[in-house]
């Protein structure tokens, strides 16, 4: 018999089940369009089925759902990610707040959440994709898998019936003229340290005219008078020495 003719035969003598694809989740990774400056690479997607992510270190975690409390079993979305490309690492450490990622679910629901607040390096937020609630594998509604943010108020960015995960580079508030700007003056915003003295500093940096002292004093950047920095000096001759400098900061100006 034709190989053809036992597949369609054991599709009528076996359940449904067997003979259809399992559900899965969809996992896109950085893509090789990314933002202006910094590195790409080839997009490698991983998809998932319920037994698949079962080989995933399992977790378990009781949160709050709509004033219940109830107890879901799967995996972590890092986990989960980690199986593709991320803006992670030392050659993403400039651009990895400019990318963030996309949760959608079948009915076209989604959730996006900044990938600051998923990446280890930066926090340590836990959010989870699900498959089991109470012990039971998830109500059609809700599963096969659901994406789960604990200690969110609302529960408004869980995704039920999870089927995508996709990072994406935000290519408009990044790419903004003011997220350029930054980053063009930046070096030159820090490129004075401590150690250096107060005539380096009036390279870059001009006196606010404020109340000052001959130890402290708040300088004005020379291109935008809203970016300030405090400085502390060790008094010296023939020229003051630099012993703290804050990080740059926007303070405009308020009137009375």
């Amino acid at each position: 018999m034709p190989i053809r003719n036992v597949a369609l035969l054991l599709c009528v003598v076996l359940p449904t089940a067997f003979c259809q694809n399992p559900p899965r989740i969809l996992v896109q990774g950085v893509g090789t369009v990314g933002p202006v400056s910094g590195p790409s690479v080839p997009v490698t997607d991983f998809a998932p089925s319920s037994s698949e992510l079962a080989l995933l270190q399992q977790r378990t975690i009781t949160v709050i759902d709509h004033g219940t409390p109830v107890t879901f079993q799967g995996v972590l979305l890092t986990d989960l990610l980690a199986k593709v490309p991320t803006p992670t690492g030392e050659k993403f450490q400039h651009t990895a707040a400019s990318y963030y990622l996309v949760a959608e679910g079948r009915d076209g629901y989604r959730a996006v959440f900044a990938w600051v607040e998923l990446d280890p390096s930066f926090s340590d937020k836990a959010v989870y994709v699900v498959t089991k609630r109470d012990g039971k594998p998830l109500p059609e509604s809700d599963g096969p898998f659901e994406l789960v943010a604990p200690g969110e108020k609302r529960n408004a960015r869980w995704v039920r019936q999870l089927s995508l995960l996709r990072i994406e580079p935000n290519t408009t508030a990044y790419d903004s003229e003011q997220a350029r700007w930054i980053r063009e003056n930046l070096p030159e915003l820090k490129s004075i340290k401590v150690g250096m003295t107060r005539t380096d500093l009036l390279k870059v940096f001009m006196e606010e005219g404020g109340v000052s002292t001959r130890t402290w004093e708040r300088y004005v950047y020379r291109k935008c008078i809203h970016v300030k920095v405090d400085v502390r000096f060790a008094p010296g001759i023939p020229d003051d020495r630099i012993t703290y400098i804050s990080e740059p900061y926007l303070q405009l100006h308020t009137g009375d």
